[in-house]
C-alpha cells in the first residue's frame, strides 16, 4: 500500500500551537477514514484500517497524557466528555484489532468509528480548542511536552518487531 505522509511530516512540529499539530493528525486521520471507504482492493483496505488505528492510538495517547490534563481547567465538563467519548472509541479500536480482517462486521464497525471520530473531531475544534486559545496557558510548554511524547511513542513503535499475522 503506497501511504503518502508528507502532509503528516512533524518536522516542524508546532509546538507554540498544539492545537494545529492537533488539528494536522484530525486532518490525516479524515484522509485515512476517508481512501479506507473508498478502497475497493482488500489488502488495501486492511493496511488503511491498521494506519487508521494506529493512529488514532497516538493521537489520543498525545491528548489523554498531555493535552488534556494540561488544558482542562479550560473547561473541565467539556475535557469530561472528550475523554468519554475516547472511552468509546478504544473499545471500537479494540475490537477492529482483534477481529479477523475478513470478518464482514469490520466495514461497519470502522463506519461507526469514524462517525465517532469525526463528531469528536468536530466537538474538539469549534468547542474546546477556542477556549483553550482564549485561556492563559502556556501553549509552548503544552506543546513541547507533547511533541516530546509523541517522539517517544514513535521509538516505542520503530523498537517493536512486528511478527507476519500480528495487527499493529
Amino acid at each position: 500500500m503506497d501511504m503518502d505522509f508528507s502532509a503528516y511530516q512533524r518536522g516542524d512540529f508546532p509546538v507554540d500551537q498544539p492545537m494545529e499539530a492537533l488539528k494536522t493528525d484530525h486532518r490525516f486521520v479524515r484522509e485515512l477514514f476517508e481512501r479506507y471507504f473508498q478502497a475497493q482492493d482488500a489488502d488495501e483496505k486492511k493496511g488503511l484500517g491498521r494506519h487508521v488505528l494506529l493512529l488514532l492510538d497516538m493521537h489520543a495517547a498525545i491528548e489523554e497524557r498531555v493535552f488534556y490534563p494540561r488544558v482542562r481547567e479550560a473547561d473541565p465538563s467539556l475535557i469530561d466528555r472528550c475523554e468519554q467519548e475516547h472511552d468509546q472509541a478504544t473499545r471500537l479500536i479494540e475490537t477492529l484489532r482483534l477481529m479477523d480482517d475478513d470478518d464482514p462486521l469490520a466495514p461497519q464497525l470502522y463506519r461507526q468509528l469514524a462517525d465517532a471520530i469525526l463528531a469528536h473531531i468536530e466537538s474538539e475544534e469549534q468547542e474546546l480548542f477556542p477556549k483553550v486559545a482564549q485561556a492563559n496557558m502556556d501553549l509552548t510548554a503544552i506543546g513541547n511536552e507533547m511533541q516530546t511524547l509523541e517522539i517517544t511513542l514513535i521509538a516505542d513503535r520503530m523498537q517493536k518487531p512486528v511478527a507476519p499475522g500480528l495487527r499493529v
